[in-house]
């Protein structure tokens, strides 16, 4: 009976550690959250010239995006509908900002395909992806299907073998280089509306 006992107590242990019951360590959401100092950043446009965040953050509100890569047709529908805006958000002292971890050749491309009048940064490295919370990592299976299917050659766009991109997200960022405006998500198919955006540079105005 006491060895039953006993079992019975180690059966509850390992019940209560790694059964349903447990608090499981749910997987960071991606992103930064409102409030938190965007960190700043100099990197490279697709044009070659040298871009420093707090450059233009001190002039007046920055929308920062983050995107796939230019092989993503959500991604070129979600830079192209900013475009579509962008006298609006120049008129609000706005400077609209897109990145992704695709090498400047591409970033050339998409700015050429969407007609784009504001700057595309290339972060190949990852490392502003990394600053923002926006690292998602590609699988390896699907990364061959991308390539197999569609003939998406993710490493061929970011020079990168470990198929990392960015979460898509859009972050207002105001003239103290705080973040007042933050959406990231996992599902490629929902995107911040250049409306949504716009509304809170009127507030902020």
């Amino acid at each position: 009976m006491k060895r039953a006992g006993v079992f019975l107590v180690s059966l509850l242990t390992v019940w209560t550690l790694f059964g349903p019951s447990a608090k499981a360590q749910e997987p960071e959401a991606p992103g930064l959250k409102v409030g938190t100092m965007a960190p700043d950043f100099t990197a490279l446009t697709y044009e070659n010239n040298t871009l420093t965040l707090s450059d233009h953050f001190k002039q007046g509100p920055v929308v920062l995006i983050f995107y796939r890569g230019a092989w993503c047709p959500y991604c070129s529908l979600h830079l192209r509908s900013f475009q579509e805006r962008l006298g609006d958000f120049q008129k609000l002292g706005a400077t609209v900002l897109a990145v992704s971890v695709d090498q400047q050749e591409y970033g050339i491309k998409i700015v050429q395909k969407e007609a784009l009048g504001f700057d595309v940064i290339s972060d190949p490295g990852s490392e502003i992806l990394r600053e923002y919370n926006v690292v998602f990592q590609v699988p390896d299976d699907l990364a061959q299907k991308y390539l197999d299917e569609y003939q998406i050659d993710l490493q061929a766009h970011s020079g990168r073998k470990d198929h990392v991109i960015a979460v898509p997200a859009t972050y207002v960022i105001d003239m103290t280089g705080k973040i007042i405006f933050a959406y990231a998500n996992t599902d490629y198919k929902t995107r911040t509306k250049p409306e949504e955006v716009l509304e809170v540079l009127k507030i902020l105005k």
